[in-house]
């Protein structure tokens, strides 16, 4: 009897907790969503009234969306709605670097973005014709995924000291399917002559997946273990006698297998 009892109890208390859960992952959406209403007022007035010069400007911008995503995830993470863990800070610069990850959540963004305080991305084109992201984005100058000179701006982008923040997918992977680079990624890192930082983010259990709707959380907070890992030359991509495009789609097929191993426990 003692054992029916406690089972009950168990039952009980895991079907309030998911019940906070489910309304506190309501009200962090809704909170996010005024927070970016605020921030863009906020980084509106610096940028359009604040007399400073552009780059201090854009400094303070990036430094502000920074500080304000790691806010959040600390939030999120005294909610109870998710844990996580970061490994390898050691490895992130100053300034400069081509930092690339997977991309299995709709969290990974605000992740690598608040552990780089001065990060350029790539971010998705959706993001400039959705009021609450619109202010953000644009007044951080992060790079556009639709641009006719992605590439360019990317090399650009690096040539100017930036540290630029990559998902090669391009979206969210999809739990159980291969990992599948777009070559743009290579193509900047030789073109700009830049050593490729990896990242890999493990979520477990999955969750914000791509057409996932909020209110589908898991049954229990999900873990993110985030591994910032040493940089991976691409000297001997560079020294091979063979052609931009060949030496491109030898280094995405390497990036992949690479990110495959160590996100799928295969690791070396």
């Amino acid at each position: 009897m003692a054992d029916i009892r406690n089972h009950g109890d168990n039952n009980l208390l895991g079907s309030i907790g998911y019940a906070w859960r489910l309304l506190a992952t309501g009200f962090s959406f809704m909170l996010f969503g005024i927070g970016g209403a605020l921030l863009s007022v906020v980084l509106y007035t610096v940028s359009h009234l604040i007399p400073m010069s552009s780059d201090r400007k854009l400094a303070f911008i990036r430094g502000t969306i920074s500080r304000t995503l790691s806010i959040y995830l600390l939030f999120l993470r005294l909610c109870g709605l998710l844990s996580y863990e970061i490994h390898g800070r050691k490895y992130i610069k100053p300034g400069g670097q081509l930092i690339i990850a997977n991309h299995p959540s709709l969290l990974d963004v605000a992740f690598l973005i608040s552990l780089i305080k001065q990060a350029d991305c790539v971010v998705k084109a959706s993001l400039w014709r959705t009021p609450l992201t619109r202010g953000p984005v644009s007044t951080a100058k992060y790079i556009r995924n639709d641009s006719k000179q992605l590439i360019q701006d990317c090399v650009q982008s690096l040539h100017q000291g930036n540290s630029l923040v990559v998902f090669p997918e391009g979206t969210r992977t999809q739990p159980g399917e291969p990992l599948k680079f777009h070559r743009g990624v290579a193509n900047v890192a030789l073109m700009a002559e830049k050593d490729i930082t990896p990242i890999t983010i493990n979520c477990e259990p999955a969750t914000l997946l791509k057409n996932q709707k909020w209110y589908q959380i898991p049954r229990r907070p999900p873990h993110y273990t985030i591994r910032i890992l040493p940089d991976i030359a691409i000297g001997p991509h560079l020294a091979m006698a063979a052609m931009q495009s060949q030496k491109a789609r030898r280094l995405n097929r390497d990036l992949m297998d690479f990110f495959t191993a160590r996100t799928t426990g295969q690791n070396d």
